[in-house]
């Protein structure tokens, strides 16, 4: 809503803007799809993970200078032989298997593009005001997040099985941790300047 207020919801040149999608494409679809029509799950995970990558992937490449585009294709292609990895262990009623083997590249990713960006930062002569910079508001919001949830997805699937964790009691992580990161995406989002 957002960013339809602010006239930056078709604007590329922003580069959270698939990301800021597919987090209103996917809170529709875990409602309409999982929760009212009671569509299984693992297909969307399965996809999700692939479409968040790609999106974590076209923020970093628009935020970072060119001088880090061979260690974005690095990532590019890790997580290329991952997903594929997964697709072979992907299995309709354990679907958390996958996310475990997709969340290690994308949780690396989030960490070195982030620290990438801090250390441009921190590179350039002139100060800016981080407050009024879009761009930190989405790369504190997805360091606080993946760092957050990085051992609940490694370990979602062992907390699953096990009979003495019950695995709500964890996933409370990852539910604060979203609602940060959407705190953090609604301030980003509203600081970008309208047309």
């Amino acid at each position: 809503m957002v960013l339809l207020f602010k006239k930056r919801a078709f604007d590329r040149r922003q580069p959270v803007i698939f990301f800021v999608w597919l987090t209103a494409i996917a809170v529709v679809y875990e409602y309409v799809g999982s929760i009212l029509l009671g569509k299984p799950t693992a297909y969307w995970f399965q996809l999700y993970d692939l479409l968040e990558f790609m999106a974590l992937y076209y923020f970093f490449y628009r935020a970072l200078p060119v001088r880090y585009k061979a260690v974005l294709y690095s990532f590019l292609i890790l997580f290329g032989a991952t997903y594929t990895l997964s697709l072979l262990y992907w299995d309709q009623d354990n679907a958390l298997k996958t996310i475990n083997i997709n969340a290690i590249p994308i949780i690396l990713f989030v960490f070195a593009g982030c620290g990438l960006w801090f250390k441009n930062l921190f590179d350039k002569t002139d100060v800016i005001n981080l407050w009024q910079s879009v761009d930190f508001y989405f790369v504190s919001g997805f360091i606080i997040y993946y760092s957050s949830t990085f051992f609940l997805f490694l370990l979602s699937n062992f907390i699953f099985k096990s009979e003495s964790l019950y695995i709500y009691d964890y996933w409370v992580i990852n539910v604060l941790a979203t609602l940060i990161l959407r705190i953090f995406m609604i301030f980003g989002v509203w600081k970008m300047k309208r047309d």
